[in-house]
């Protein structure tokens, strides 16, 4: 039987929650995403946003149907929102992005409406399907059907939630703007200055630094299409 609390002291170093505030706090259902990279969307509410002080005012406010996830009405307090997610508030007409600070601690930061329902995902792996069609299996466990195969592994896909539709592909080459997740550089930008294999060199402001391909997340060419920081 899956256990319905965590303990503060074992929760991921990620999460911006005070340790010994209290002994528990909610644990998340499974997600597709790192451990280290989402929060229940109790804390998001409670403890981010300040919305609600309460687990219970959180219930009360997906009851009322006044939480979406990526677009899509939240039922549950313990549903996970994910790195680059949006949780959007529609009653009070605010949304937020979750990502990550330099100082590798979650945060949410606040979007506009027209953003609050484009999203970025990394592409991680692709399935053949029958007559030739294409899944494309992203970073936050969607997978997305295209009819034709010209995506790469590693490029990311800018996409209308909660349609799926594709609004353009970032590719990962040299001179595309990344974000990182991971690493000793995480939740900075940089630009793509070369790749080689799974490591590449990154240029933040005048500086070169190399860190792992799997950390860099494409999120724009010359400037971030969505809000990262």
């Amino acid at each position: 039987m899956v256990k319905q609390h965590l303990k503060r002291l074992a929760s991921p170093r990620t999460w911006p929650i005070g340790k010994k505030t209290l002994t528990f706090v909610a644990r998340p259902l499974p997600g597709p995403n790192k451990k280290e990279h989402y929060l229940p969307i109790t804390v998001i509410l409670r403890d981010l946003i300040g919305i609600a002080s309460t687990t219970k005012e959180v219930k009360f406010i997906q009851h009322n149907k006044d939480c979406l996830i990526d677009g899509k009405v939240s039922h549950d307090n313990k549903q996970p929102l994910g790195l680059l997610g949006v949780v959007s508030l529609p009653k009070i007409k605010e949304s937020y992005r979750l990502t990550i600070t330099e100082k590798n601690k979650l945060q949410v930061i606040k979007v506009d409406e027209k953003e609050a329902n484009q999203k970025v995902s990394k592409i991680i792996g692709k399935t053949i399907l029958k007559k030739g069609k294409v899944q494309l299996n992203l970073s936050d466990g969607r997978n997305v059907l295209v009819a034709k195969d010209t995506y790469k592994v590693g490029d990311s896909l800018h996409l209308e939630v909660p349609s799926q539709k594709i609004i353009s592909v970032l590719s990962f080459e040299k001179g595309a703007l990344v974000f990182l997740d991971g690493g000793s550089h995480v939740g900075k930008l940089g630009t793509v200055e070369s790749i080689e294999k799974e490591t590449i060199t990154i240029k933040f402001e005048k500086e070169l630094y190399k860190t792992k391909k799997e950390y860099a997340i494409v999120i724009g060419k010359e400037k971030p299409i969505i809000t990262v920081q």
